[in-house]
């Protein structure tokens, strides 16, 4: 064989071997050659003359090139082989992920920054009755889902502008059977590849079940304490009207009394007109105003009528103020007057803490009108004050004094109202701090508390309103209980209104 075809024979053994021909034939076309074998990359020409150093130095260039080679294609293959059990891992792992976002039973809604929808689970299926095929990759404001898109959407633009979580709880919609429902939701923000972008993710669950027994649990609530205080208010009510019987009837007495003196003067007055005054007739006069002592009633008088109208007055607010803190109130949060809330609830209260401290109220008169539901906000100072009065009466029983106090603040703290109630009582042991704001849990005995009051204030506040609750104590000096609440019902959206869908519908402890 000549060279060329020695060297194609060698490549059909092992067509990575480098092959250097030398040649002498300085007249052959070797590169004619080289193009007919087409891997010029693994060959070389040397010509003669050449000396050994130039072979030794050319053949271990070339065999450095070979073995790099094969660690390559050793690396490639291995690199193939990770790459291929890395996709099989990320694929089970997208089948698990897949599989486990269909099992959840809360709806899963995925944005991008256009607010197009690129996820869409099963229990959104269920929940809003859109299948996902009709909502995956349209903008989330064409979707024809009955819920109350105005909160959702300034909750968008609010997680995007802030790039922290919102929560919107109890939001209004219309479930798939047709009825009323409400809504839990959590608006997450996901940092996609751009960093100027922000995806959302809202999780929500159904809570129409839950909404409903706190609704009811916090009508018993009230109904309870509305029994509780009926014997009191009716207490308070008798004082006054005890106070206006007895006044009146001193009235009626008196004016018999001076109708008996005008009677004497008007026998007298005629006598003289007919020239016919007799001493005897005089005397009738005289004996007629000394029996009545006009001057004592004639001072009485004013004072009797004065007392009855404040007992007046006092039935009248104790009245206003009952049936104030008894109306039902709407379902929706209103703008209102907190420091007129706490004074007729402490009006109405006056029974519980009356005899064991004196309650004073310290109310922020700039104090501005509040979104919330006011009977629910009733429900919570109440709460606390009854509270407060059973912690000062058991302090008084312990260090033996008379009286206690009970001091109930308002003021603004930015964009907070804020509420604290304040007591001097027992406090709460640093064993059961945890524990107060659980449902049902008391430390009174059976038949004295029911354990609801502490854990309707967190509802109402915490998860109704968007509020806050903590509280600060010593045991064996007092607690002061405080509330915070918006003062704006949501925070108004500072990024451009986003579309409008088809028409349908801190507590710590």
């Amino acid at each position: 064989w000549d060279g060329v075809e020695t060297t194609a024979r060698i490549w059909e053994i092992d067509p990575d071997l480098q092959i250097v021909i030398c040649t002498a034939y300085s007249d052959y076309s070797w590169d004619a050659m080289i193009a007919k074998l087409g891997r010029s990359d693994r060959l070389v020409i040397l010509k003669k003359p050449f000396d050994g150093v130039e072979v030794l130095q050319l053949a271990n260039a070339l065999t450095e090139k070979w073995r790099l080679l094969q660690q390559s294609r050793l690396a490639v293959t291995g690199l193939e082989q990770t790459v291929q059990e890395r996709t099989r891992e990320l694929q089970e792992s997208h089948t698990e992920v897949e599989m486990l976002l269909a099992s959840i039973t809360a709806a899963i809604i995925g944005l991008d920054t256009e607010q197009k929808v690129t996820r869409w689970n099963r229990a959104a299926e269920f929940l809003f009755a859109i299948p996902s095929a009709q909502a995956l990759g349209r903008p989330i404001g064409e979707l024809d889902w009955k819920l109350d898109w105005k909160p959702v959407g300034q909750a968008l633009s609010e997680c995007r502008t802030s790039r922290a979580p919102v929560e919107l709880p109890h939001v209004p919609y219309r479930r798939a059977d047709g009825n009323e429902g409400f809504i839990n939701l959590t608006l997450t923000p996901s940092q996609s590849g751009d960093k100027q972008h922000l995806d959302v993710i809202l999780l929500g669950t159904d809570t129409t079940q839950h909404h409903r027994l706190e609704s009811q649990l916090r009508q018993a609530q009230k109904l309870e304490t509305i029994g509780q205080l009926a014997a009191g208010v009716a207490h308070e009510i008798n004082t006054p009207t005890q106070y206006i019987g007895d006044n009146t009837r001193f009235l009626q007495d008196s004016i018999g009394s001076i109708a008996g003196v005008f009677q004497a003067y008007e026998r007298l007055l005629n006598a003289a007109q007919s020239h016919a005054v007799t001493p005897e007739l005089i005397a009738q006069v005289v004996e007629a105003r000394a029996a009545s002592d006009l001057d004592y009633l004639f001072e009485q008088i004013p004072a009797a009528i004065k007392e009855t109208l404040e007992g007046v007055e006092r039935v009248t607010k104790i009245v206003r103020a009952m049936k104030e803190f008894s109306h039902p109130g709407g379902k929706e949060k209103a703008a209102s007057d907190l420091n007129k809330a706490i004074e007729t609830t402490v009006t109405v209260a006056r029974n519980e803490w009356k005899y064991v401290a004196e309650a004073a109220t310290e109310l922020d008169p700039e104090l501005p009108a509040v979104p919330c539901v006011l009977d629910e906000f009733n429900q919570t100072i109440l709460n606390l004050i009854t509270n407060a009065a059973h912690a000062v009466g058991a302090a008084n029983t312990v260090t033996g004094r008379k009286m206690g106090r009970i001091v109930i603040r308002s003021r603004r703290e930015g964009d907070w109202a804020v509420i604290e109630v304040e007591d001097n009582g027992i406090g709460i042991p640093p064993e059961i701090q945890s524990r107060i704001f659980e449902p049902f849990f008391t430390t009174k005995g059976i038949g004295e508390g029911t354990g609801q009051g502490l854990s309707i204030v967190r509802n109402v506040i915490v998860k109704g309103h968007g509020g806050k609750v903590d509280f600060l104590t010593t045991p064996g000096q007092g607690t002061t209980f405080r509330i915070s609440l918006p003062i704006k019902h949501v925070v108004e959206p500072t990024t451009a209104a986003l579309p409008a869908p088809t028409p349908a519908p801190a507590a710590s402890s």
